[in-house]
């Protein structure tokens, strides 16, 4: 990541009253316009970064890994065609985002209809970072400004928020494509009266087979077998507890009774050890949850 530090005699501020003045409805097409450009590119900011900045200034070059990022006095107004000045407001090249909330919401808004899985990937931070940066209310888990915060307080400079930011990002982009490729492998997963079988050697979550209908998955791999039960099952009073005495004694169940195991990525181990093989595990639990099913407790479709 190239970066440079600029002081207020290094940018050209010409700046006329129609520049300053623009309306900000010109925020989308000036950024459109400057992601179709052709390297080189410059992407400015303003100094002591707040997470607009930070996230915005990130996100651009993620998109263009081969732009100069640029701090500079939140005044300063950049001519040259090929700079960006995000999240600022003083000229031609400035965008703020106001309209959106956050610039950083505009760009992902933006990207809706140019990379819509980065747009689907970051519409939840993208909105969280419109109402802070508004100065609204946001009862998020994790939020982005705190985090920048944190990370200013613990003595990084500008350049190292935006690349933190920017590790973040890049997660957060995989990690959404890698669910979307696991839900569509869950589809092929087989489902009998409630129960997804997962075969060695069949990869995806648990939580996509509980979204396709599963009451229960029974899964068998290189790192050992498990049983992981769906929220649905365990809402009606279902707990995994219950099958103590039907697993080997060497098997680990969760206090909370959502899973149980032999093996885990934590501990791996051999699945020809766990005294069950996998067609007997899902008898087990498919007597395990007829019987709740008989007793009304239970609708298994």
């Amino acid at each position: 990541m190239t970066m440079q530090n600029l002081e207020n005699g290094d940018i050209d501020q010409t700046n006329t009253n129609i520049e300053a003045n623009q309306p900000k409805k010109h925020d989308r097409k000036r950024l459109r316009k400057w992601l179709s450009r052709e390297d080189p590119v410059v992407i400015m900011t303003h100094m002591n970064v707040d997470a607009d900045a930070a996230f915005s200034a990130a996100l651009l070059h993620t998109l263009r890994p081969h732009a100069t990022i640029v701090f500079a006095p939140a005044d300063h107004s950049p001519q040259d065609g090929g700079t960006i000045a995000i999240d600022m407001s003083n000229g031609p090249r400035a965008v703020k985002g106001l309209e959106q909330g956050s610039a950083f919401g505009l760009i992902v808004n933006v990207l809706k209809d140019i990379d819509n899985g980065v747009h689907h990937a970051l519409k939840k931070w993208a909105a969280q970072l419109d109402l802070t940066d508004s100065a609204k209310a946001c009862n998020d888990r994790v939020v982005l400004a705190d985090m920048v915060r944190s990370w200013s307080l613990a003595g990084l400079d500008d350049y190292s928020i935006v690349e933190r930011a920017g590790e973040l990002l890049l997660g957060k982009i995989r990690g959404c494509k890698k669910s979307k490729e696991s839900f569509e492998r869950a589809k092929n997963v087989p489902i009998q009266n409630g129960i997804a079988i997962l075969k060695p050697g069949m990869n995806t979550s648990a939580k996509n087979l509980f979204r396709l209908g599963a009451l229960a998955v029974v899964r068998e791999s290189k790192i050992g077998m498990a049983i992981n039960l769906s929220p649905r099952a365990q809402r009606v009073g279902l707990h995994l507890g219950e099958l103590s005495g039907n697993l080997p004694p060497n098997w680990f169940i969760h206090e909370c009774g959502f899973l149980a195991c032999y093996g885990s990525n934590k501990a791996p181990k051999n699945p020809a050890n766990s005294g069950l093989k996998l067609a007997e595990l899902v008898k087990v639990v498919q007597n395990w949850l007829v019987g709740h099913e008989k007793s009304g407790q239970l609708k298994i479709k």
